[in-house]
């Protein structure tokens, strides 16, 4: 299999061109509306995800899914972070925190899946949370998490150092590695 053998199942536009960059693709928006289950397990998730994708399509998929564990919120919201940041939006979701300390774990799961074989790739990102929105760039929490070892949130960042250093380019990353050796 290659990464251009593979159809990005996703129905975001900015994550799929965030995939395009890291990856080097030029992979069009897939209008395909898969049922996700709802769990906290995020292999659980992106297992189903990729059974349920490949079974649509009746190709090789590779689909993603992020979980943001809030560790003050006891892992919350986990996989269930778009939903979160839907109804409270991103700065609503920090507020659920309150004064606590903000630690904060950030896996990108990648499912690469053929029918036959099915491959899972991590990537994880440790960090705390700004209570504030900050910065004009990225998408869903980018204005609110910040990663160990830096001070600005990823929307602070150039494209060009966040899709070296976030969750989805480590898994990224990992699945290259994984199709081209």
């Amino acid at each position: 299999m290659r990464i251009s053998d593979l159809t990005v199942v996703t129905t975001s536009a900015d994550k799929l061109a965030e995939i395009n960059k890291i990856l080097g693709t030029n992979h069009k928006v897939s209008k395909i509306e898969i049922p996700e289950i709802q769990s906290l397990n995020l292999n659980e998730v992106i297992t189903e995800k990729a059974k349920e994708a490949y079974k649509k399509i009746r190709k090789p998929v590779l689909v993603e899914d992020v979980s943001l564990e809030i560790k003050a919120l006891k892992g919350l919201p986990g996989t269930f972070v778009k939903f979160f940041l839907q109804t409270l939006g991103t700065e609503g979701t920090v507020k659920l925190v309150g004064k606590s300390k903000s630690d904060t774990t950030v896996t990108a799961a990648v499912a690469i899946y053929d029918g036959n074989n099915l491959k899972v790739f991590k990537g994880i990102v440790y960090g705390t949370l700004s209570p504030k929105n900050k910065g004009p760039h990225g998408f869903g929490f980018d204005k609110v998490f910040i990663p160990k070892g830096y001070i600005k949130t990823y929307a602070q960042m150039p494209d060009s150092l966040k899709n070296k250093i976030s969750h989805r380019a480590k898994a990224l990353k990992k699945v290259k590695k994984y199709l081209t050796s």
